[in-house]
């Protein structure tokens, strides 16, 4: 009957170290599931912070680009009117005076009609 006990106390020890192990086991691996979860969580962190700073600077680089074009847009405008305005002003007085000798022209003639 002795061995029978011993045997018993050996097998209750052995299910007892087993559902040490078996707990051991579950704490382990839900610490390494926890670490997955947190380095995850910063890895995705870390890769919207980066696409954060990338839109912002595509958005800077687009801002930056639409104002040079507006200045340029707006520098080729003034030089358009500079130009038309240097235009009228070395030409004006001819067409005035051609308008004039025109029009004396035209009365000229009825009169000698």
């Amino acid at each position: 009957m002795a061995a029978l006990q011993e045997t018993l106390a050996v097998l209750l020890g052995a299910e007892t170290e087993a559902k040490r192990v078996v707990s051991e086991a579950r704490t382990e691996s839900e610490d390494l599931r926890r670490t997955a979860q947190d380095k995850f969580a910063l890895e995705r962190e870390h890769r919207m912070a980066s696409a954060r700073q990338q839109a912002t600077s595509l958005l800077e680089t687009a801002r930056t680009a639409a104002e040079t074009e507006a200045a340029q847009i707006l520098d080729l405008g003034k030089k358009e009117r500079d130009r038309m305005a240097q235009r009228f002003a070395e030409n004006a007085r001819a067409v005035a005076q051609a308008l004039a000798a025109e029009t004396a022209e035209r009365i000229l003639r009825r009169e000698d009609a």
